[in-house]
């Protein structure tokens, strides 16, 4: 299979893009709704703002890196499908050479 590095770093993309969003929800589930004595100081609204613009934020990085991965999945599976089209022209045009006599 060629390609391999390519189609693994865009897994790896989608991956990591997941899992950066998956950290920014945890990190902005924290902030909003976290107890210590350092955040409460700060009103229950900011907090929340907070919150939202850290999940938007992961969202924005995380999303942008698993529709780039998913992109590069499918160009990579473009190009597997454009091979065996040309694959399949060559070879009718080869038999249809040889039918003609040439």
């Amino acid at each position: 299979m060629r390609y391999r590095f390519t189609r693994s770093w865009g897994q790896a993309s989608v991956v990591v893009g997941g899992g950066v969003f998956f950290v920014a929800l945890l990190v902005a589930w924290w902030l909003g709704f976290s107890s210590d004595e350092g955040f409460e100081r700060f009103s229950p609204a900011v907090r929340i703002l907070a919150g939202l613009v850290v999940s938007l934020a992961g969202l924005l990085v995380g999303g942008t890196m698993i529709v780039a991965g998913q992109l590069v999945s499918v160009l990579l599976d473009q190009r597997a499908l454009l091979s065996d089209i040309r694959e399949v022209l060559t070879e009718r045009a080869g038999a249809g050479e040889k039918a003609l006599g040439r």
